[in-house]
Formats: structure tokens, sequence, C-alpha cells
């Protein structure tokens, strides 16, 4: 039998796709392990693993909002409100339909609000508009389960 140039070119093309295929196997079963070591680092309080680790697939796998998210769980637990902030948007840039995004990224966005109120009415005069305007909202936003546990804090 004899092989034309064709049929070397499909035999080579299907010999090259099953060895990406094959790659694409093992980066995906690396990336799910990865995935499993972050999320216990996440768990057993392992900040900075877990931190290494989401940055490590973020830049692995850049479109995958499952991993920004978390990694946005992560900076807001460890007190970076602007980096969780942005880690949360990143995630809902690739999939606005996530709850759970949406509701921490709002928490995060109160809880810096209300940090600025708190301030606000620190450096105001009690005489000042501002004053008053600030501390009606901080003793509302305080009725909040998320701003009463940072309040304890």
């Amino acid at each position: 039998m004899r092989l034309t140039s064709t049929g070397l070119l499909s035999l080579a093309f299907l010999v090259l796709t099953g060895c990406a295929v094959k790659s694409d196997q093992v980066a995906g079963t690396e990336s799910q392990l990865m995935h499993r070591e972050a999320q216990a680092a996440y768990d057993q309080g392992d900040d900075a693993r877990a931190e290494q680790l989401y940055k490590k697939l973020t830049t692995l796998g850049p479109q995958d909002a499952e991993t920004w998210f978390r990694l946005g769980n992560l900076y807001a637990r460890t007190n970076k409100p602007q980096i969780a902030q942005e880690a949360y948007l990143k995630s809902l840039s690739m999939k606005d339909t996530d709850p759970r995004a949406w509701n921490n990224l709002g928490i995060v966005m109160l809880r810096q609000a209300w940090l600025a109120l708190v301030q606000a009415k620190l450096i105001s005069e009690k005489n000042d508009p501002a004053f008053e305007n600030t501390a009606v909202i901080i003793k509302t936003l305080e009725t909040l389960p998320a701003i009463a546990s940072e309040k304890t804090k």
C-alpha cells in the first residue's frame, strides 16, 4: 500500500492532534489538583500558600472565573479589599451571572463605604452637616451582619 502525501499529512495531523489532546488532559488534571491544593490551603488558613496557588492558576487559566472568585475571597478574608474587589470584577467580567461574586463584591464595597464614613465622622466637626449625615448612615450600616462582623474586629 502506497501512502500519498495527503495520506501522510493526515496521519501526521492525527498523531499531533492526539498528542495535543493528551497534553490538554494532563494540564487539566494538574490544574484540578492545584485547585484542590489551593482550596485545602485556604480551608486550613494557610493564606500565603493559597494565594500563591491561586495566582499561579490565574496565569495558567486567566479566563477561569472560579479561580478569580476564590482569589477575591482570599483577599477579602485577609483584609485586602481593593484587590479583592478587582478579583471579583475580573471574575464577573467572565461570568456576570454568578450571584456569589456579586454578593461578595457588594459586601467588600459596603465595608469600604462604612470605613470611609467612619473616617468622615472622625474628622468632621459636630456642627458640620457631614457629621450628622455620616452618623445616620453609619448607624444604619452597622445593623447589617457584614458590617457588624467588621466592627467587632
